[in-house]
This record gives C-alpha cells, structure tokens and sequence, in this order.
C-alpha cells in the first residue's frame, strides 16, 4: 500500500513503520525489515527488502490484487520465516507464517455488497481462515473489534485495538493563514469532504442537501471534494452536473501530503457524513488543525470525536442540513467546535500507537 502518493493504508502504514522504528532504536530489537515495493516516506534506518511493483495498488488495481495474494501465498513464507514477528499492516498475509500479526481496519466488504467483488471474495472466504491462523489480531477501533467477532468468529482476546494517530508535526493550526490551496486551486473558505471512493461515504446525499442551500450561501461556500477514486468519483462528478453545481463544487482529486494541512486550515469545516468507517482518519486530521467538524453518530466516529463534532443522521437529509445551517448561524458553536476538537485530536498520536504495538509485542506470550 506505500507508494508516491499514498491514502488511507499507505499513510498508516508509513506512519506505524517509522513511528515504531524510531521507538525501537538502540533497543534489544536486531533489525525492522519492510518488505516493500518502495521506501518513498520510510526512515533511513529501516532495511527495506525490495519487492515487485506489480503489488502497487494505486499503478495496478486488480493485477495488484492478485499479485500481493501469489507473493503472500508463496514468496513470503521463504523471505519471511526467520522474523520473530511479521506485522501486517493491512489484511494480509501467508497461510504458513507463524508469528503473524495482521491489521483489520474495516470489514466493509462483507457489511456492503458494492464493495469490489474480488475484495469481497478474499474477505469471505480467505481471512477468515488467515485470522485463525494469525498470532494476534490489531485492529483501529472498538467498532471494528466488534465486526471482527461477529463476522470472523474471532476470539475477543485475540484482538487488539490500537487507535489510529495523526503527524502532529504536520496537522496543527496556524496563527496565519498562507492561502496555499487558495494558491493552488483556486477556492478558500469552503465545506470540505475528503476521500470519495465508495458510496458508503455518502457524498451524493451531501451533493443534494448542498443544493437545497440558497444561490448566495453557495456563493459564499463552495463544496469542494478531494480524493476518490472510479467509478464513484464518476457517479459524483455527474450528479454535480445533473444540479448545475458545477460553479460552487469543486473535485480537487489526490490532494498530495504537503498540502492536506493546509486543506483542513482553509476550509470552513468538514462534513463526513460517511455510513461507516473502521476508524475515520480525515475528522481526527481536521480537528487537529482547528477544522470544525460534522460527522455521523454511527461506527466509529463517536470514538474518534468525542463531544468534540456536531453529529448527524447520514441518512436523513434534514439532519445534515440542519447541522450545516447550525455552523454558519451560531459562532458560539463554531468556535467550541474547534476548541474542543483540538483538545480531542491531542489524545491521539502515531507514537501511542506505536508504543502500544511495541508493549504488545513485548508481552510474554501466553
């Protein structure tokens, strides 16, 4: 999932990598290898052991699929069987490997049928059989815990869940403001929803309570949505031009990582009014850089929020709307939204989590 312009588990895993073999430096640990296509955002001082780039997910898609599945199933346990512990930073991994700890951050594929199908397929009849063999189970959050039991028939002790983190020396409010997506694209104090991919991130639900605005607060506001993939990037794109909203929404595409502070900085706040999520990076993000936040009161972004975002039911456009008139009418609300969302960002970090996969480790094995 590491390449040159990662997302979701691309970003966790070089975070979790680096922030763990920072930790373990001058420690009783010999040597973290990482086995990956490339080392673009890893620290120095790991050992990479190269592999092919036909796993890349973002160069690849299905092929990727495939490949990583082959190389999981037959090169990996030969490369591989010397490690103390091989950690997964994602679902996969050997049949054969002992001593594996794999990375559950969602079970989607088997609670929404519009998932891929060859995803659906591996998560139905592959990991449960990978589960059982794994030594632990990490997992993002109590919600997901929760799926796993319930789909996997995993043992509750087995599980551990280790909360995601954020850069805090890249995501924090600025006194200043330098206008940089203003720069780069052209749109500044804007509704902000991130990461388009599938349509559980219910952004079409979104699309059309934004249209229910009045012409002078779109005016005043634009909606701009960054990242996201085919083909419900496509389904968006389309429905924006059905509403002739091109003029107030933008489509930013794969915001790079220097520039996704500043995203969070210049927008009015966020809205993620996503049906599910295993974790939810962008609200945690969004609230460490002083971005009010409204979210779904559904999984897991109470845990992540807290009392720190205004909630909403992602299936009730009234709510959303609600949520939205709320932030542009009360200041006293917007202003305890980004003070309580900064506290609540500051409980999260990529060392916690890093700490608690090292003290995991560590743990005399039962």
């Amino acid at each position: 999932m590491l390449d040159n312009s990662p997302t979701g588990l691309g970003v966790y895993s070089f975070n979790v990598i680096n922030n763990l073999s920072t930790l373990c430096l001058g420690d009783h640990y010999n040597q973290i290898t990482v086995f990956t296509p490339t080392s673009s955002f890893l620290n120095n001082n790991l050992k990479i052991k190269k592999i092919s780039n036909l796993m890349l997910s973002s160069k690849y898609g299905k092929l990727a699929a495939i490949t990583r599945f082959l190389w999981n199933t037959f090169l990996y346990p030969l490369q591989a069987k010397n490690y103390d512990y091989l950690i997964s930073t994602t679902t996969h991994g050997s049949f054969f490997l002992k001593n594996q700890i794999l990375t559950i951050h969602d079970l989607l594929s088997l609670k929404f049928d519009n998932i891929s199908a060859h995803q659906r397929f591996y998560y139905k009849y592959f990991l449960p059989f990978l589960v059982s063999r794994a030594k632990l189970i990490v997992t993002i959050s109590e919600t997901t815990k929760k799926d796993i039991i319930h789909f996997l028939k995993c043992p509750e002790d087995k599980i551990h869940v280790i909360y995601n983190g954020y850069d805090q020396t890249r995501y924090f409010p600025l006194d200043h403001n330098p206008q940089l997506i203003l720069k780069e694209y052209g749109v500044s104090n804007y509704w902000l929803a991130v990461g388009p991919t599938y349509a559980h991130k219910n952004l079409e639900k979104l699309i059309e309570v934004y249209n229910k605005l009045s012409d002078t607060e779109k005016a005043q506001k634009p909606l701009v949505i960054a990242g996201g993939k085919d083909p419900y990037l496509t389904r968006l794109i389309r429905l924006v031009e059905k509403l002739k909203l091109t003029k107030h929404v933008y489509f930013l595409g794969y915001v790079p990582e220097n520039l996704m502070p500043s995203l969070y900085r210049e927008a009015f706040a966020l809205i993620f009014p996503s049906l599910y999520e295993g974790f939810g990076l962008p609200p945690l993000e969004a609230m460490a850089c002083g971005c009010p936040v409204i979210t779904s009161l559904v999984s897991s972004m109470p845990e992540v929020c807290g009392d720190a975002a205004l909630y909403i039911n992602p299936s009730d456009e009234n709510s959303i709307l609600e949520a939205i008139r709320q932030l542009l009418n009360e200041s006293d609300l917007y202003d305890g939204l980004k003070k309580k969302g900064l506290a609540r960002a500051a409980k999260f970090s990529w060392n916690k989590n890093a700490q608690a996969l090292k003290e995991l480790l560590e743990k005399p094995t039962p």
